[in-house]
């Protein structure tokens, strides 16, 4: 088994580096690949018998470029890099890269640095074009500085467009957006077969349908030249009505304006693999500054490709996204089959017209098609419609998929188990959808893995583990879609579809680092990230379970989840770690704090509301709000008596706090109330307090949390009572706390001292 799976990898990388032009032919006088020797007998001797899986070498050189190492079964990714660098010093190679294939990791041995092209890391083999661009630094740039400056320009372009759009009559958001990209899909894909025919290439757009045949055209010869003569002639030429109508503008001078603004940039560059991608660049921005404006949580590139790489499509197969938004994950599912396939006439037709299918509810899959043009074709089965209301059996190989959340649907009478709700439904769908052994990996909310309010989601939830594999759970981080949303998120990946059930355990990863910040500027982080962690550690079952527990992987045993009503999330499987070293007594928190349940306000008069906060705890509302917020009949709200944890959330910010100051006190209904149920322990209350909202603790309730909205994420009271915590001595409770309000004091001291600074400035000034 161990050797038919290195020789699948070696399969896959021979069709790579065939596909990016590279000659391992031993008969070739091209030749610049070596696999298991090297060129010289000076470098052969250097590496004193080892010999690295591939070493790459420039046209006509005896120097080594790259050496390759192809990720052994059970090996970590980590280790394949280590054993390329050492070959690599041996030799004199600049570049390294580790992959079984489909993953694929590279650095720069000299730097020991990950390769990064136009800001982003390599995560495929590469040309030899490029990879000599790499000799010197780790860091390149291959986009024209005004192909940069062009595509920076585009979403102020469109601002003002949009107000050119409005004079129309357009609605806001998706139906300017759509018309302002028909022109801009003319704009890029002119450009890009320009680009062909200045190498030499033939375009199969003949130039009287090109930008620069109508751009100088004039009122409405203009107007009518690109509805009714551009516009029909590729809507004839692609065979889909749908996606090339007539434009909606009226006005000659409006379109004469629009185009005016695109004609001075250049939006694609002759050396990028995908010509067409400022396109998708534009739609990626777009979603960035206009979150809510096409109706879907835009799921970034880097998400996008985990997906592709989980379930590795092969040419053969069908795959579908049922809520294809945009077509990213069609698009990125097509590159990669193109990358690792042979790369025949007969493969690359099968590619093109029966391997990508795609459905979207609304004027959004037009934009997918085009966008499917420019990124090779294989816009022929994007489908406008209801997904739901259309099901599918038994049709695809594989589905990738970010169904949208918590949306309604009226067709769930079509489904095995029937609801209104989407987030029940949509699962459903993908599952049905899959020929019998078929694979799936799809984005659903946290919630869906969780509640268990409702028996519809335990339902659908043991449906799915009882009719395939569920190989992996993935928990991406609250933050993972910005600057588009911050949904949290889950990857489902399931494998088998009814032909097998899940037994015996599957595997939670816990990513905590997705490879960028978690802020909606997303910059990117260096080094090894848990995403890349998901693809590698493919040989999990020999691993020790400490070591899986410290990267974030947690082996869960089906018969745990059958006992919790099939939740998928790790949380309540974690088992709550004992604290090491400790002199102090340790005490679970269900042996100090026990459910209040202390009933309603009901008809008290005068009761004083408290709010829950961040930064202070629980406070007076009249001192956070300067206005009443809470409703004038607070006969709903929960009473908290002296001495009482109030929690509210998210509770890993520190949202807690104990009520001191009154015997009784009204709060919201939507937080949890805590009273102390052993009064043995001589507990300082102040320093429980400080205890259960310091950084340590909000860091193992991060760990501990559930729930997709946002700022409504909890513990469940099950898991809240088995966290353990140090009680120390009275004397050392006191202590803390002593120290705890003298910080508070200086704080109170530093405000004042600042307010009294801007006074004075603003006497100063007058």
């Amino acid at each position: 088994m161990s050797l038919r799976i290195e020789r699948d990898t070696e399969i896959l990388i021979d069709n790579q580096l065939t596909n990016l032009g590279w000659d391992n032919n031993p008969n070739s006088a091209n030749r610049n690949v070596y696999q298991q020797r090297v060129k010289t007998s000076e470098q052969k001797q250097k590496l004193q018998g080892k010999r690295p899986d591939y070493t790459l070498y420039a046209m006509g050189s005896d120097d080594p470029l790259a050496v390759i190492e192809a990720k052994k079964p059970g090996q970590n990714i980590q280790e394949a890099l280590n054993q390329g660098l050492e070959y690599a010093s041996k030799i004199n190679a600049p570049l390294v890269f580790a992959t079984d294939g489909v993953f694929t990791k590279a650095i720069h041995a000299k730097v020991n640095k990950p390769l990064i092209l136009n800001g982003e890391d390599i995560d495929e083999l590469i040309r030899e074009t490029l990879a000599l661009q790499y000799l010197t630094t780790n860091e390149v740039n291959t986009l024209d500085k005004r192909v940069i400056k062009s595509r920076g320009e585009l979403i102020s372009i469109f601002e003002t467009v949009n107000d050119l759009l409005r004079e129309e009559g357009l609605q806001q958001g998706l139906e300017r957006f759509t018309e302002f990209s028909n022109i801009l899909f003319l704009k890029v894909l002119s450009e890009v077969e320009d680009g062909k025919e200045e190498i030499g290439l033939k375009s199969k757009i003949d130039r009287v349908y090109r930008w620069d045949y109508f751009k100088e055209k004039k009122g409405q010869e203009l107007l009518s030249y690109v509805s009714d003569t551009v516009l029909k002639w590729f809507s004839h030429e692609y065979k889909d009505e749908t996606i090339f109508q007539g434009l909606k503008i009226k006005h000659p001078d409006n379109l004469r304006e629009i185009i005016t603004l695109l004609d001075g940039l250049q939006l694609t560059d002759i050396n990028a693999d995908i010509k067409g991608d400022a396109f998708e660049y534009f739609i990626r921005s777009y979603s960035a500054s206009n979150p809510s404006d096409l109706g879907e949580i835009f799921t970034p590139r880097h998400v996008v490709k985990t997906l592709v790489k989980l379930v590795n499509p092969q040419i053969g197969e069908k795959v579908y996204d049922p809520f294809c938004g945009t077509g990213g994950m069609l698009i990125v599912a097509f590159k990669h089959i193109m990358d690792t396939m042979a790369q025949t006439d007969f493969n690359i037709k099968v590619l093109k017209e029966q391997t990508l299918y795609g459905s979207e509810l609304t004027r959004t899959a037009s934009i997918a098609k085009m966008n499917m043009i420019l990124a090779g074709d294989g816009h022929n089965n994007i489908v406008k419609q209801d997904s739901l209301a259309n099901p599918v059996d038994k049709e695809y190989d594989v589905v990738i998929t970010n169904y949208p959340f918590a949306q309604k649907t009226r067709y769930g009478d079509k489904y095995v188990i029937p609801s209104r709700n989407g987030d029940i439904i949509c699962p459903q769908h993908c599952f049905r959808s899959l020929k019998d052994g078929g694979r799936v990996a799809m984005i659903a909310p946290d919630g869906f893995l969780t509640n268990k309010n409702s028996h519809s989601y335990e339902a659908v939830r043991k449906y799915l583990v009882e009719n395939a594999t569920l190989k992996s759970v993935i928990s991406l981080p609250r933050g993972s879609f910005e600057p588009y949303n911050r949904a949290k998120a889950s990857i489902l990946y399931f494998t088998d579809v009814r032909k097998s059930k899940t037994k015996g355990h599957f595997w939670h990863f816990t990513v905590k680092n997705d490879g960028y910040t978690l802020d909606k500027k997303r910059k990117r982080i260096d080094g090894l990230n848990d995403l890349e962690l998901v693809l590698s550690e493919k040989n999990l079952e020999t691993q020790a379970e400490d070591y899986l527990l410290g990267l974030g992987i947690k082996k869960i045993d089906v018969s745990e989840i059958k006992d919790n009503n099939y939740v998928l999330s790790a949380a309540p499987y974690i088992t709550i770690p004992d604290l090491p070293n400790t002199e102090h007594d340790v005490y679970c928190l269900g042996d100090i704090l026990e459910p209040a349940n202390n009933g309603k306000i009901g008809q008290a008069k005068n009761v004083p509301i408290m709010s829950i906060t961040m930064n202070d705890g629980l406070i007076d509302q009249g001192d956070k709000f300067k206005k009443r917020i809470a409703s004038s009949d607070i006969s709903k709200y929960n009473r908290v008596y002296k001495n009482d944890l109030v929690i509210g959330f998210p509770i890993d910010e520190g949202v807690l706090g104990f009520q001191t100051k009154y015997d009784m006190a009204a709060v919201s209904p939507a937080y949890n109330i805590w009273k102390f149920k052993n009064s043995s322990l001589n507990l300082n209350v102040l320093f429980l307090e400080i205890l259960l909202r310091s950084s340590a603790m909000r860091e193992l309730y991060k760990q501990l949390m559930h729930g997709s909205v946002d700022r409504r994420r909890t513990i469940e009271d099950s898991i809240f009572v088995k966290i353990k915590v140090p009680i120390p001595q009275r004397k050392v409770q006191d202590a803390i706390v002593k120290k705890h309000l003298e910080v508070e004091n200086h704080k109170v001291q530093i405000k004042a001292v600042e307010k009294s600074i801007q006074t004075d400035i603003k006497d100063l000034i007058g």
